[in-house]
């Protein structure tokens, strides 16, 4: 009896290790599983989720999406050669406030550089549409542009500078 209750845990003990053995190489380590992630997110591009929320109740013609890929493939390198000059000056210590403002205030004209070209894409990218879509992309700018100055207010209800990602917003 003695033995027969060893070999039935040692049996459960075999299981048990192949269980766990098995879970693991199933799911991907968790710098793999990063690394698919960002190329996600490297396809899409930068800030390509606000424009998502610009498009939101479209319908894109063909003739409009090729459009606007071109228009995108125009700005996309003139907005990513800005990108280094704001990664390459290091990281902050946290709480350094003094120092988080001289680089902003040293970043003013690179980021008026990249508001500008940003402007000037959503210019571009409203004259590729259609007046129907041209009228929902109006809209869907003013929503934006409304939760973004929401934001800001509740940055300042709660004593935090408000942060402006859209072009146009002060």
């Amino acid at each position: 009896m003695k033995h027969i209750s060893s070999a039935i845990a040692a049996g459960l003990l075999v299981l048990g290790s192949a269980a766990v053995a098995a879970a693991q190489s199933a799911q991907p380590s968790a710098p793999q599983a990063r690394a698919e992630h960002s190329g996600k997110a490297r396809q899409r591009g930068p800030g390509r989720h606000g424009e998502q929320a610009l498009f939101r109740d479209m319908k894109l013609s063909d003739n409009e999406k090729a459009s606007l890929k071109n228009i995108r493939e125009k700005y996309a390198p003139q907005l990513k050669a800005l990108r280094p000059d704001f990664k390459a000056q290091g990281k902050i210590a946290k709480g350094d406030t003094a120092a988080l403002r001289k680089r902003w205030q040293e970043n003013a004209p690179k980021r008026e550089q990249a508001k500008q070209l940003m402007l000037a894409e959503r210019s571009e990218i409203r004259g590729a549409l259609t007046a129907e879509n041209q009228a929902k992309f109006d809209a869907n700018v003013q929503k934006m542009q409304e939760r973004i100055a929401k934001r800001g207010e509740r940055a300042k209800a709660h004593g935090k500078a408000p942060r402006s990602r859209t072009p146009g917003q002060n």
